[in-house]
């Protein structure tokens, strides 16, 4: 996180604060996954993603990377009724928290989970997409495997209408990108270079909690 935390819980403070089930799912989340509850999207950054997605009049999300369901269920509350969050993950058992917690909220219902790989699932929406069974997304959310950012963005590229909105979530690794210590650093060093110098989006790098990318395509 790259903001100083007594700076972020009083912008945490000065915000519209998280429902109910956001706060039993930060706790459950660190009950039963405390070592990788830091993965989790905070209540900061989720209502964040909630307003981007308001503001943006977006109907459907496309999501890599669910965890324990934080940030689906944030962009889920930003929706219009009818609206809809595709979420990508391999994860059954912390997507089993999400569901549980996405079943408590009447947001829950406009979530789709597909389990597997999300390359692999990304196909078949592209398929789908084509076969006029479902259409594109107005926004893509990237928050994964730190390796895979570069294949993830290319994917969601295809799969979003003209104009769509691309998040990427993680894009300071704590400030380790200007000098990267572990792969997952020179992943996301590299995959920022590229973004940069990608003529075909529009962006601006964000300091909200550990760094998101805001695309416009």
């Amino acid at each position: 996180m790259i903001t100083d935390k007594k700076v972020e819980q009083y912008c945490i403070d000065h915000s519209t604060p998280p429902g109910s089930t956001h706060k039993e799912l930060i706790q459950t989340t660190h009950q039963q996954l405390p070592q990788a509850a830091r993965m989790q999207v905070g209540a900061l950054e989720g209502r964040f993603l909630s307003l981007i997605a308001q503001i943006t009049g977006t109907k459907t999300v496309l999501e890599f990377g669910t965890f324990t369901g934080y940030s689906a269920l944030s962009f889920a509350e930003g929706l219009p009724a009818g609206g809809k969050v595709t979420t990508l993950d391999i994860d059954p058992k912390a997507t089993k928290i999400a569901q549980e917690h996405w079943n408590k909220n009447p947001n829950g219902k406009k979530i789709e989970l597909i389990l597997g790989s999300a390359l692999d699932s990304a196909k078949k929406l592209a398929q789908e997409i084509r076969q006029g069974l479902r259409p594109k997304f107005d926004l893509a959310f990237i928050d994964a495997d730190k390796a895979n950012y570069e294949n993830y963005y290319e994917a969601s590229l295809g799969l979003l209408k003209s104009g769509g909105v691309i998040l990427i979530d993680n894009v300071l690794w704590n400030g380790e990108v200007l000098a990267p210590e572990d792969a997952a650093g020179e992943a996301i060093a590299k995959f920022n270079e590229k973004v940069t110098s990608d003529n075909r989006v529009e962006k601006v790098l964000l300091p909200i909690r550990d760094g998101i990318y805001l695309i416009r395509t």
